[in-house]
């Protein structure tokens, strides 16, 4: 019964942390469909899940080795546990790469067609070892039919050819992050980026046309039209709301604009005439006593 309990724990620590990355993963996905990308570090939420979770993995791992030397003698000499172990401790050292070169980079808040080389290897090679370690190590745990019949050398040129096609997936998708969209021409990039975007938004179509238009036109703040008028450039002016009341008066054919508390005018058009002698011998004067 211990020993169940220990196995549950160390699956649910391995199921916490593939779903931390799945998501993580899936929200850069989704952000392909917009121009200038700034791929941002996992919050720091998603980091403590990660790096608990990779605790509770290799103290139940642990446990669990502890437990299979006590039952079996020669538990050690199997190539797959070998090649688990080896990659659970090339997952943590890559782990701290992560947190100690990679994330401090990301948070520069470079945009990724302005990359250096360097910016690439200390990005890319990381993000795609960390991903291929932590899948093929939850694949080892379930790969039972390898248990003492598959040699080392097979299990590390599989890992090695499937490592490859990690990197080179995550070098396409820096890339296509890295281009522009170019909206009515249909360019293998942006057919790219569009599925990758789908993708990533678990099915929903990303609006490649209108999204950078509307993303500049709610990135003017009140602070930058201050600006613009303060320069001499004079903003169009927003029509003052109109309320109820004064709708249905102005409606009811009076001909005259109501003036309201705050001193605008709403309404239809009026004439405002300026003080004149005619006017003020004309209007009635009001006896005060």
């Amino acid at each position: 019964m211990p020993y169940m309990i220990l196995v549950f724990v160390h699956l649910l620590a391995a199921a916490m942390a593939l779903g931390a990355i799945v998501a993580t993963d899936l929200r850069l996905l989704s952000k392909l469909s917009q121009d200038r990308i700034r791929i941002a570090p996992p919050n720091e939420f998603v980091t403590r899940i990660v790096m608990l979770a990779l605790l509770v993995l290799c103290l139940t791992g642990a446990g669990i080795v502890w437990h299979g030397v006590q039952t079996r003698p020669d538990y050690l000499l199997n190539p797959k546990l070998q090649a688990k172990i080896l990659f659970v401790v090339l997952l943590t050292c890559n782990a701290f790469v992560l947190h100690r070169i990679t994330f401090p980079r990301l948070s520069r808040g470079r945009r990724v067609a302005r990359w250096h080389l360097l910016d690439w290897m200390l990005v890319a090679v990381p993000v795609a070892v960390s991903n291929f370690l932590w899948m093929f190590c939850a694949f080892l745990g379930i790969a039972r039919a390898w248990n003492y019949s598959t040699p080392l050398r097979d299990i590390l040129e599989i890992s090695a050819g499937l490592y490859l096609v990690a990197q080179i997936g995550v070098f396409m998708i820096l890339a296509a992050a890295g281009s522009n969209v170019e909206p009515g021409r249909p360019r293998v990039t942006n057919v790219l980026k569009r599925t990758l975007a789908k993708i990533g938004s678990l099915g929903t179509r990303p609006d490649l046309a209108g999204s950078h238009s509307r993303r500049s036109s709610r990135s003017r703040s009140p602070a930058a039209n201050a600006t613009r008028v303060s320069s001499g450039e004079h903003a169009p002016a927003q029509p003052a709301p109109v309320r109820e009341h004064e709708r249905d008066a102005a409606d009811e054919g009076t001909g005259f604009a109501r003036t309201t508390a705050s001193g605008s005018l709403t309404g239809r058009p009026a004439l405002r005439l300026v003080d004149s002698p005619a006017v003020a011998a004309a209007a009635p004067r009001r006896r005060t006593r």
